[in-house]
């Protein structure tokens, strides 16, 4: 991890935000970075992946009609965001707290309708923010989430009023 992303992690981590963090189909670099950086509960409650259709209706109680889609990215964030709440009930500090989701439709193997995409959106008590992302098809699935992480990075921060200079 080079310095400014070292400098980027514990600004996040020191934000006085809790966060809960869902990724589908693309962002677990970006989870990763952070559970690697130390201090990361500081700034996270939970991560989760549910990456197949089962395990999203599991973690959502409903199908959603597309996986990769804005509307896809604000439902997983409005449910991250209750997790948070949930889980910050008999926190005495009461932190502000966010529910951040990505669902992405990376470089693939297999025939695909649409383009290389993701979509990152991040929800607080009284705003929220989608960032849509289209992905260079050629490149490879590691440099498609490469750049995902540093647009989640770049999203988080100017959600969280990060300076990135």
């Amino acid at each position: 991890m080079n310095n400014e992303h070292s400098t980027l992690m514990e600004a996040i981590q020191s934000s006085g935000y809790k966060a809960a963090i869902v990724v589908a189909g693309g962002g677990s670099g970006a989870t990763h970075a952070l559970l690697s950086h130390p201090g990361a509960s500081r700034f996270i409650l939970e991560v989760q992946i549910p990456y197949s259709p089962r395990a999203r209706f599991d973690y959502l109680g409903e199908t959603l009609g597309h996986a990769c889609s804005e509307d896809a990215a604000k439902t997983l964030a409005g449910r991250a965001f209750e997790r948070a709440s949930i889980f910050c009930l008999t926190d005495e500090s009461r932190p502000p707290i966010l529910g951040v989701s990505c669902t992405a439709a990376l470089k693939t193997n297999r025939e695909r309708k649409g383009k290389d995409r993701a979509y990152i959106c991040i929800k607080a008590r009284k705003k929220q923010v989608v960032q849509d992302v289209i992905f260079d098809p050629d490149k490879s699935r590691a440099e498609q989430e490469e750049h995902l992480t540093a647009e989640l990075f770049k999203t988080l921060a100017n959600f969280l009023g990060i300076d990135l200079k």
